[in-house]
């Protein structure tokens, strides 16, 4: 029994690694986006409880409606992406979305050490983001579709903005991220509520 289970681990690991469509396993990200998305549902309460008074300039509903507006946009992403017909240039677009997974995740991570609490987002966010987008990278030098080389400096992107939302945590500020997410879905709530 032992030996089936591991063979059948065997052949799941093979599939996924020698999936001849490659792009179909981008749709992983937007997926556990969405997923990580809804764990945030309630992360307005957090951001009062969490930031001074009046730093934050959200709403319950403008909060809710960013949620739902990024799941979107990384699924449109992700379709653009799998409709490029040049595979390195699909690979290096969908980079964007999977760096910013990477850093959404090392963000929450990094904010439950720094608070020693739970914040909204950790598992889904925190966890499961980082393992979806480490998984997707290796698929993709797995299949040499762009070399180590070139990959390194699509990650570097995320340095200066995990750096400045380092900070802005340990200043107990917003990280201008964060800042410009309240703006849309401040913008968001004004253009629903026509």
């Amino acid at each position: 029994m032992q030996t089936e289970k591991s063979s059948l681990t065997k052949k799941m690991f093979v599939m996924f690694f020698n999936i001849e469509n490659l792009k179909v396993l981008f749709f992983v990200i937007p997926v556990v986006l969405f997923i990580h998305e809804m764990e945030e549902w309630n992360i307005y309460h957090y951001h009062q409880k969490n930031y001074p008074t009046g730093v934050i300039k959200e709403s319950v509903l403008g909060t809710r409606l960013w949620l739902f507006f990024l799941s979107f946009i990384g699924f449109a992403w992700t379709a653009v992406c799998y409709f490029i017909p040049n595979q390195v240039l699909s690979v290096v677009i969908m980079m964007l979305l999977i760096d910013f997974t990477i850093l959404n995740s090392l963000q929450h991570i990094i904010l439950t050490m720094k608070t020693k609490k739970y914040n909204p987002g950790l598992v889904f966010g925190g966890f499961f983001g980082l393992f979806a987008a480490i998984f997707v990278i290796v698929v993709i030098l797995h299949h040499q579709i762009i070399p180590i080389w070139a990959m390194i400096p699509l990650l570097l992107l995320i340095f200066p903005v995990l750096i400045e939302s380092a900070i802005s945590a340990r200043n107990n500020k917003l990280p201008m991220m964060l800042k410009g997410i309240l703006k849309v879905s401040d913008k968001l709530e004004r253009f629903m509520s026509f």
